[in-house]
């Protein structure tokens, strides 16, 4: 999915005011000009150093420092949302000072940006195309060491990904793990194309990618190559693949333990709802005690929160979000999102009986609600439109993939349907046989998990749609489900159970 956001901005611009000083400009003044808006930078005052970095290059517009000081403004009014300006000290960039690192840059920064504002398919193959032209503008040739040419290179893999194009995505990856230098974005080019692997089908090849990068101290020649993050996360792709490719392969189940969760000895009155994050943080929503309960990745609670009337959970840019009756709520951190307008032209009445919700890699909200024969879009919350409305399903619990498809489970029809990136072309994956299906979610490589309430019973398919496992009602340890409401499965593949007449979440690991 693409993770390029405003954080990501303000994380590089903060590595940028913290790098040593670049070689000295043909000015001393311009020197002292740079290092002292770079100081205020740190200190906090962001329009000062904007004025100051603005200073220099009104001042020595053929200095070397100019188009550092340029870049700097224009990371300044991203950081501030400020788009219009942004992309006219861009434009500049590119048009002044063509051949400079820092117009390489520009490039980027401003794919980045056409990512972020995507609404379609369309939209994401344009930011495909900016970053395409780095590597082709900045060759190695020219520019041996090029950060921002890896950083192109990984971005356009990773929009390759997401738009299907594995092949693509897989060469990419490639080249900037064989053909570039090793550094800070290496690991980060191991991950991806270990899953661009994994969605060819290519499993071994991927295991090989991941093991050496679980494997590495993080850094070669004095140089960092991984973070202890990206290793972790390897780490938990290994596991996925041993329980999902090899344990299958050898006629094992996914899961060698049934256990209660958290072990801490945490008391659930009625668990109505869990969600898990890829880290394997988990969300707990509990109607009776009117909480959202967060648990951190080694089970203990990290946070409370009142929530009423919660329906579903879920997560979104790494925080835990709570679907009630009437809206969004972000109980530990972030932003609440505010009540939706029904999509009815003419018609000001809110949204209510909201079941479920996922949030699309567009940032645009895609809701389940009672009384809706439809999945309902909202690009804001004034703004919304039906989707799937000719086929009129009963919908009960929307998830979405990696690759920022959606699903959707049919409780009526027993099936799943699937959404593009696109939105316009629904195709069914997946035809059940369950009692009363309410719950699905997919692991970090498309395998989905269906949950029968009818049945107590879970069914993990693959993206083919042929199932793969079938468990409960009495899944071992003691523990046997007796009202099974909501499920989740982490980046490991560990599967998380919520049930209401169960005073706890069961972990199946």
């Amino acid at each position: 999915m693409v993770r390029t956001t405003l954080n990501c901005c303000l994380a590089f611009l903060l590595l940028a005011i913290s790098a040593p000083l670049p070689t000295a400009g043909q000015d001393p003044a311009a020197e002292r000009l740079f290092a002292d808006a770079r100081r205020i930078l740190r200190s906090g005052d962001s329009q000062a150093a904007l004025e100051s970095f603005q200073l220099l290059v009104q001042q020595f517009p053929k200095d070397r420092l100019a188009p550092k000081a340029l870049l700097r403004v224009a990371e300044i009014h991203r950081s501030r949302g400020d788009l219009p300006k942004t992309r006219t000290a861009l434009d500049r960039l590119r048009s002044e000072y063509g051949r400079s690192l820092e117009s390489a840059a520009a490039f980027v920064m401003q794919a980045e940006i056409q990512t972020e504002q995507a609404r379609r398919t369309s939209d994401l193959e344009d930011a495909r195309d900016t970053f395409r032209r780095v590597p082709l503008l900045y060759g190695r040739e020219s520019y041996p060491d090029l950060d921002d040419r890896v950083r192109a290179r990984i971005r356009t893999g990773e929009l390759s990904l997401q738009l299907g194009d594995y092949e693509s995505a897989v060469g990419e990856f490639l080249t900037a793990i064989e053909d570039e230098p090793p550094g800070r974005w290496t690991g980060e080019a191991r991950l991806l194309l270990a899953r661009a692997l994994s969605r060819r089908g290519d499993w071994l090849a991927a295991a090989e990618v991941l093991q050496r990068l679980a494997s590495e101290n993080g850094s070669a020649a004095g140089t960092r190559t991984s973070t202890a993050d990206e290793r972790a996360s390897a780490v938990r792709l290994l596991s996925l693949i041993h329980r999902r490719v090899v344990r299958a392969r050898s006629g094992l189940a996914p899961w060698l333990t049934t256990a209660r969760y958290p072990a801490s000895g945490l008391q659930l009155k009625e668990p109505g709802a869990v969600a898990a994050s890829e880290d394997g943080r988990l969300v707990i929503v509990d109607p009776r005690l009117k909480q959202a309960i967060l648990i951190d990745i080694d089970g203990a609670v990290a946070g409370r929160a009142t929530v009423n009337d919660a329906n579903r959970a879920g997560w979104s840019a790494g925080f835990p979000f709570v679907v009630t009756e009437t809206n969004i709520v972000v109980p530990f951190g972030g932003h609440a999102s505010p009540r939706f307008l029904e999509p009815i032209p003419g018609k000001e009445k809110y949204l209510k009986d909201l079941l479920a919700a996922e949030r699309g890699p567009f940032g645009d909200w895609f809701v389940v609600a009672k009384g809706w024969r439809s999945l309902l879009s909202f690009e804001s919350p004034r703004q919304g439109q039906e989707l799937l409305a000719t086929a009129k399903p009963d919908l009960v619990d929307v998830a979405q993939d990696q690759l920022g498809r959606l699903y959707a489970l049919d409780a009526k029809a027993k099936k799943v349907l699937r959404l593009g990136l696109d939105r316009r072309q629904a195709s069914t994956v997946l035809q059940g046989s369950w009692k009363r299906p309410v719950a699905l979610d997919l692991d970090p490589f498309g395998n989905l998990y269906v949950l029968d309430r009818g049945n107590r019973t879970i069914e993990m398919y693959d993206v083919s749609g042929t199932r793969q496992a079938k468990i409960g009602p009495t899944l071992g340890g003691g523990v046997e489900l007796r009202n099974p409401v909501d499920l989740a499965v982490d980046g490991s593949g560990r599967l998380f159970i919520a049930d209401s007449k169960l005073p706890f979440v069961v972990l199946l690991d």
